[in-house]
């Protein structure tokens, strides 16, 4: 776009007064738009755009400024230029009135067959909606803040990833991102459709997390339980298990949230690469299943579950609680043989969280307590007393906690105490004869932890949070 001067120079070359609004003058609307296509006229000239004027108001003046030092203050609809060599021109068409409204609108217009069009113009590269060089679906947050915006089509549009030349649209996202880049098909309107070329070009989700704020809405992964024992009846068929993930609290929900992406990562070693999946939970704050539009990729390879989600109309949302699930089918070979040699953890942690509101500001998020592992224990051969009974006579408390942990075994009889970390590493470990027991945690950093307590009548496994 050419500056403010350039405009204003424009305006004093046409022998136009400086615009000046006097007291009680009602000013009149305008705003600005054009298109352009390659010259189809009868006349065989090379170089011949055709430009059409959509600018709508009240606007009684108009300059063209056509990029290569000629100007025009033509008012037609449309117009034919000629352009003496091949090239990019930086176009701008600028439309006022007497009484205060004022606009200009530029886009890049392509002459010519340039081989290396896209190093010198803004391409397209279907999948690439917010530019930074990748296809996945960060890019589909874009899509919900564009969603319905019609604008002009791209020419011999295809969803190949490869550069192609389109011409601007009047929007822009709040970084500046032309919403030719959001219609990824290239049919002239923003939906769902473009985020086929996304899938199609799909490149895998990599970013850091931002910067972890206490006073920020949660976002962690919750199992159904923390501990799973594992004995012959489990093991008769593969374990499905299931992670909720979920966005904020009662204390910090999320507020005004329109947008949301990350990846969650897993220890592939342990479930079928095939079964892994992501469900969108209808009745979430976030919004109903009509409301918003969400889709997952599974990396495999990669050890991690790529998830999107946005909401398409242009209202944000406020709440908390479960956004969705991912199923995982560990297979129970595995985890029978690994067993017998002591616990199992599988970790699962929430990576490369972008959460934007409806306008495409970044939000703030909380990730303190990433990563969540479920425990997998061999069974004790115990007689009368099932593990939730003995769950329930442990109490672990202040859970969060920040300097001390007191665990409480009731009327059990204790003989070893272990503390793991989110990873499975062994922190702490020794025997125990008391029921009463303090642990001083004030130096450990800020996370998840796991207690595995193992008693006369069998094992239990507890989890508490260190803030």
């Amino acid at each position: 776009m050419k500056d403010l001067s350039i405009k204003i120079g424009l305006i004093f070359l046409f022998g136009i007064v400086s615009l000046s609004l006097q007291a009680n003058q009602i000013v009149l609307d305008c705003e600005v738009f054009f298109t352009y296509q390659d010259y189809d006229g009868t006349t065989p000239v090379t170089g011949g755009i055709t430009f059409v004027n959509q600018s709508t108001g009240d606007y009684t003046n108009i300059a063209w400024d056509f990029g290569d030092d000629n100007f025009s203050n033509d008012s037609s609809d449309s117009l034919d230029y000629f352009y003496a060599n091949d090239g990019v021109y930086n176009v701008c068409l600028s439309v006022w009135n007497d009484q205060g409204c004022f606009d200009t609108f530029c886009s890049d217009v392509i002459v010519g067959d340039l081989s290396d069009i896209c190093n010198l113009t803004d391409c397209v590269f279907p999948g690439d909606a917010n530019k930074d060089g990748n296809a996945n679906f960060y890019d589909l947050l874009e899509l919900g803040i564009g969603n319905g915006t019609t604008g002009p089509e791209r020419p011999n549009a295809t969803t190949e990833w490869a550069g192609q030349l389109a011409p601007d649209w009047a929007a822009s996202t709040l970084n500046g991102i032309n919403f030719k880049h959001l219609d990824c098909d290239g049919n002239g309107i923003i939906d769902e459709n473009d985020a086929i070329a996304i899938t199609d070009n799909y490149q895998v989700m990599d970013a850091p997390n931002p910067t972890t704020e206490a006073s920020a809405p949660l976002i962690y992964i919750e199992f159904d339980q923390d501990t799973i024992f594992v004995d012959d009846n489990l093991l008769a068929s593969d374990i499905e298990i299931i992670a909720h993930l979920k966005v904020g609290n009662q204390d910090f929900p999320a507020q005004n949230i329109y947008g949301l992406a990350m990846y969650l990562s897993y220890p592939s070693d342990l479930v079928y690469e095939d079964s892994i999946s992501f469900e969108y939970h209808a009745n979430s704050f976030f919004g109903t299943s009509n409301e918003v539009f969400w889709l997952p990729n599974n990396q495999y390879d990669e050890e991690q579950i790529d998830i999107g989600i946005t909401r398409k109309d242009a209202s944000s949302s406020t709440g908390f609680g479960e956004v969705g699930k991912t199923v995982f089918i560990i297979e129970a070979d595995i985890i029978d043989g690994r067993v017998e040699n002591g616990d199992v953890h599988f970790p699962v942690s929430v990576n490369g969280v972008k959460m934007i509101d409806a306008d495409g500001n970044e939000l703030p998020i909380n990730l303190t307590n990433t990563p969540t592992t479920l425990v997998f224990t061999k069974a004790p051969e115990t007689t009368g007393t099932n593990n939730l009974q003995l769950a329930q006579e442990i109490q672990v408390f202040p859970n969060p906690a920040s300097e001390k942990i007191n665990i409480d075994l009731g009327n059990l009889n204790g003989i070893q105490l272990q503390v793991f970390n989110n990873f499975g590493q062994i922190l702490l470990e020794k025997n125990i004869s008391p029921s009463k027991i303090e642990l001083n945690v004030k130096d450990w950093n800020t996370g998840v932890y796991f207690v595995k307590i193992k008693t006369e009548k069998g094992v239990v496994s507890k989890r508490f949070v260190l803030k």
